[in-house]
């Protein structure tokens, strides 16, 4: 049974002198954590013994939480993001006990404290309850693009207009000019990593961006001359958590760089601007090392997208971008491998009410569009997150950019 996120979260703060380690104070403490962590190892308890303030101001805490730790308020630092397993750090450093550090965030002194407890605890009785329209975000519009390093590279060298790129960002003049005029708050970007951010160590199947700013991510030839990436951090925290009750592993990552899967199609549907002008979310899926995720997963994500984001509550325009593909193949005697019957008989599945696509094996994709060409399960996410029904505003193809077929569409949902 699928639980809404917004009525989860609200029982918490209806529990009296209680606050629970939401992903959204873990988004705030995090720095507050990671200061209070450091104080496992020796030679930082006795740099934070020699001198305290110095020792805070290289990290990354705000004033209030600073002070706040100078005060020893513990409850003040929970406020502000803090986790009592981290902050034990704290009160372990000044020789002080749990049930001593505990009865500071009480009315009662210490022996008061410790008596209680010898008489059994507190009593959950008079301790359970502290006993209502907001504009939600909305998914308005989903967006399908092919993300080839070298369309960025055009941008970059100001080739756009060449004899070689020009039809192909012709097809997206369109879209540039329609964006301009929607002004989405915020795109949920699908893409994926090409050995950047992920090397061999870790594989997320799906991954989150919950951070504040990505930056572009150096490939091997310097980082894209284009903006840091800005994240829209509370309601990816919202996701997050959202996705994870709708029964979805997720990978969260607060810090990352973000290489052409996620810059490129910004770069085609906004130019060369001083700052991009949306907050992203990344989302980056797992299509390299197989067993990929099956495109009926990769649809139900999508959903568990749409519900998530509908119960933020914030009057948010937000679209939804699948990226990848289309058909290609970059590796083996039969790398060059372009599809246009496949391709186009795809985009034409996400267009209406049809749910084909989610089907497609992973065996298909690979026989009929390369190697490569299962990076097309991402558009499924974005498909999955319009509803059941969609229509097409606009459609792009063309053969070919580098070793790749582009695919570019351009869909809202219909209720």
């Amino acid at each position: 049974m699928k639980q809404d996120i917004h009525a989860y979260l609200a029982e918490f703060d209806d529990i009296p002198g209680t606050r629970v380690f939401t992903a959204a104070r873990a988004r705030q403490g995090y720095w507050l954590n990671q200061f209070a962590m450091s104080l496992m190892k020796p030679e930082n308890r006795e740099r934070w013994k020699a001198g305290e303030r110095a020792y805070l101001d290289q990290w990354q805490l705000s004033e209030a939480q600073k002070q706040a730790v100078l005060d020893r308020d513990y409850n003040r630092m929970l406020e502000l993001g803090g986790n009592i397993y981290f902050l034990s750090k704290i009160f372990s450093t000044d020789g002080i006990p749990f049930a001593e550090a505990c009865s500071t965030m009480t009315d009662m002194t210490f022996p008061e404290y410790r008596q209680m407890m010898l008489e059994g605890g507190r009593s959950p009785e008079g301790n359970r309850s502290l006993k209502g329209g907001t504009d939600m975000a909305r998914i308005t519009a989903g967006v399908g693009s092919s993300h080839v390093p070298l369309l960025g590279v055009a941008v970059d060298q100001g080739k756009t207009g060449d004899d070689y790129f020009g039809p192909i960002f012709k097809g997206y003049e369109w879209t540039k000019a329609w964006e301009a005029e929607q002004k989405p708050d915020v795109v949920v970007l699908v893409y994926n990593d090409h050995a950047s951010a992920f090397d061999a160590n870790i594989i997320p199947t799906f991954a989150i961006g919950c951070g504040e700013r990505y930056k572009p991510a150096d490939e091997g030839w310097g980082p894209r001359p284009v903006p840091d990436v800005e994240g829209h951090a509370d309601l990816a925290w919202h996701i997050a958590q959202s996705l994870i009750l709708d029964d979805f592993d997720m990978t969260i990552i607060n810090e990352m760089t973000v290489d052409h899967g996620l810059t490129v199609p910004l770069s085609m549907m906004f130019g060369q601007p001083e700052k991009w002008p949306v907050k992203v979310i990344p989302l980056a899926v797992n299509v390299v090392t197989y067993p990929v995720p099956s495109g009926n997963r990769c649809w139900v994500l999508g959903e568990a997208i749409r519900r998530a984001v509908e119960s933020f509550p914030e009057d948010l325009n937000v679209q939804v971008w699948g990226t990848g593909g289309m058909s290609h193949q970059l590796q083996g005697p039969r790398a060059g491998l372009l599809n246009r019957e496949w391709d186009n008989r795809f985009m034409d599945l996400l267009i209406g009410d049809s749910q084909e696509a989610r089907t497609i094996p992973h065996i298909e994709y690979l026989r009929e569009t390369g190697s490569e060409g299962i990076e097309m399960v991402m558009w499924l996410i974005m498909r999955g997150a319009l509803g059941p029904k969609t229509r097409c505003l606009h459609r792009h193809y063309h053969i070919p950019c580098s070793n790749t077929a582009i695919g570019h569409l351009v869909l809202e949902p219909l209720e």
